[in-house]
């Protein structure tokens, strides 16, 4: 086990020195040059290598071992597509026109592999969007944690402006409860939204006084954020609690998750007074009325992936009674 370990670490690291030399020694050649004819030309060529030659290479050593799947040579070819434009003179539409295409070629890919795991049967279509999205996108990225954090991004863009006509994510054979009508969590997320909207031809206009560049970007960053907060409401009311048989996945639109599994639960009962304090509450500043008591402590994940442990949780439930019902049957 340790020699394999080995192996891919040392795999890992030629890949990334080849890769990194040829970057470097491409572009200190390319910028050397100061006729910008000849500087298209050797651009040109430079680009090969950044695109075909460390693909290549990644193929070589990661790919061809079994190490990567071969849907990581996406986000290889894409990354050096986008490099090379830095090469070329003036390049600054081309540069924003890659950028541009590599992010929608990413959502491209995303959309339809998600499609077609949800064609794959009947089962398949319970399945969570947020997990079909991640499970695309960790065979490209090599490091888990940017496959989290980008599919927590497209989830926000999903929930925000594709998920209108959804119902809540609830598989067969599981039963579901909300945790926001009572604190209102949603509501106050489309209530801020809303506020932003209004002051954004305002503030547009105030600094557009001073500098118009300025005022589309602060624009653009505002009409973002609306999308953000729009996002999470949705989730919200798309990602209920799901209780099975085998487990307990608390969730709160994408804000909180954790997978509990049954045999985890040392205790359900009515949280008393003084103890939330030592808990995780979801959601956060709410007032909770179901503790789940852990035997031992469990990962849960929270905005963009992000992980910690977690050994007691307090949850408002909507329905407290039947979610309490629903976690002590057949205890």
């Amino acid at each position: 086990m340790e020699l394999q370990l080995d192996n891919r670490r040392i795999r890992y690291a030629a890949f990334l020195l080849l890769a990194i030399t040829i970057n470097v020694i491409d572009g200190v050649i390319t910028r050397s040059i100061a006729d910008p004819g000849k500087r298209m030309l050797v651009a040109g060529a430079a680009t090969l290598d950044l695109v075909v030659v460390v693909a290549a290479i990644y193929y070589w050593l990661l790919v061809r071992p079994g190490i990567r799947g071969r849907g990581s040579l996406i986000a290889i070819l894409l990354l050096g597509g986008l490099r090379a434009t830095f090469l070329f003179p003036g390049a600054r539409a081309a540069m924003a026109l890659a950028g541009g295409l590599c992010e929608a070629g990413l959502i491209a890919f995303v959309v339809v592999q998600v499609r077609r795991r949800a064609r794959r049967g009947p089962g398949e279509r319970d399945g969570d969007p947020v997990d079909a999205m991640r499970t695309a996108l960790e065979p490209i990225f090599p490091v888990p944690g940017v496959a989290r954090m980008l599919a927590a991004e497209l989830s926000v863009l999903y929930y925000a402006l594709f998920s209108w006509r959804a119902k809540p994510h609830v598989p067969v054979e599981a039963q579901a409860f909300s945790i926001h009508k009572k604190g209102g969590s949603a509501d106050l997320f489309y209530a801020v939204a809303l506020a932003s909207v209004m002051e954004i031809v305002p503030m547009h206009l105030l600094v557009r006084h001073w500098n118009a560049t300025m005022a589309w970007i602060l624009t653009g960053v505002s009409l973002y954020g609306m999308a953000w907060l729009i996002g999470l409401a949705r989730s919200i009311v798309l990602r209920p609690v799901l209780v099975t048989a085998d487990s307990v996945d608390v969730r709160f639109g994408l804000i909180f998750r954790a997978r509990v599994p049954r045999d985890h639960i040392a205790a359900v009962r009515r949280i008393g007074p003084g103890e939330a304090a030592s808990a995780t509450i979801v959601p956060r500043s709410s007032e909770p009325n179901v503790c789940l008591e852990l035997s031992k402590p469990i990962e849960a994940e929270g905005p963009f992936g992000i992980r910690r442990a977690v050994k007691r949780l307090a949850i408002a439930a909507d329905d407290e009674a039947g979610f309490r019902r629903a976690l002590t049957a057949g205890r």
